[in-house]
């Protein structure tokens, strides 16, 4: 069997967003190749992705290592079929700086910003020359409310926002959705491995991943280049960037402002 749809790629598909996400594009009918570092968990997605009858592939990959990063690099690089790429594998430890680990640091730059860029980077060219598919990347509410001893992780979604709005502007004309998703807080094991437990954030402000993933999926199919699930008017978003718009205006100018004049 062979997608009509294309081969979309998903990382960090072992559980959570990433396993919901990957069966919700098995139902619209692609094929896919899954990425996860637990191998049973990983085969248990898979499985479940099949019974929409379409072709699953799995790679076994820690994204933090850059022999695994090469390895899911060289296989999607030149796969004529890749039509979206899904950059949802994340990684955190919430601590103050001075006491996080090195590794940790490490490992949340190596996941969030080096990864994501270097897989998109690989797919990039494919997509340009067939003109079509979608890139999305997950990135967070945190990336536009930075928290002390979530420094690193803010800044990684920071990044992501920051690379995709760039990337989005160098797409334009290409047939390429670079699309971002900004959940809030999701009740994943993502936070008990980052050393919160999601029981000590504030209820209300804690989404199922199954809304989240609906909603986002619901986004893919609209073809919208945002998606915040949790966000009741999208006008705050179109007025934030239109502050920003003005920041910027009156950052780029070639003269003191009257405040540091001599």
């Amino acid at each position: 069997m062979s997608s009509s749809r294309g081969t979309a790629v998903v990382t960090g598909a072992s559980g959570g967003i990433g396993a919901l996400y990957a069966y919700g594009l098995a139902e619209r009918g692609y094929d896919l190749v899954l990425t996860g570092r637990q191998p049973a968990a990983l085969d248990a997605t898979a499985a479940s992705a099949r019974k929409a009858g379409v072709n699953v592939e799995t790679i076994i990959a820690d994204l933090a290592k850059p022999e695994d990063l090469a390895r899911v690099e060289a296989r999607i690089a030149n796969d004529a079929a890749i039509s979206a790429l899904i950059n949802n594998a994340g990684t955190a430890t919430f601590a103050p700086l001075g006491k996080l680990s090195l590794a940790a640091l490490d490992d949340t730059i190596a996941v969030n910003i080096t990864a994501l860029t270097r897989l998109t980077r690989a797919v990039l060219p494919g997509l340009t020359a067939r003109g079509t598919g979608a890139i999305v990347n997950f990135a967070s509410v945190l990336a536009f409310h930075p928290w002390p001893e979530f420094g690193v992780y803010d800044a990684s979604k920071a990044y992501v926002v920051s690379f995709s709005q760039a990337l989005q502007g160098e797409v334009a004309d290409k047939g390429i959705l670079v699309q971002v998703v900004v959940p809030p807080a999701v009740d994943t094991a993502f936070w008990t491995a980052a050393g919160i437990p999601v029981s000590n954030l504030p209820a209300g402000a804690v989404m199922t991943p199954q809304d989240l993933v609906g909603a986002a999926l619901k986004g893919l199919d609209r073809g919208e280049a945002w998606v915040f699930p949790s966000l009741p008017d999208v006008g705050a978003w179109e007025d934030f960037q239109k502050a920003r718009q003005a920041l910027v205006g009156g950052l780029m100018r070639g003269q003191p402002a009257p405040r540091y004049a001599p």
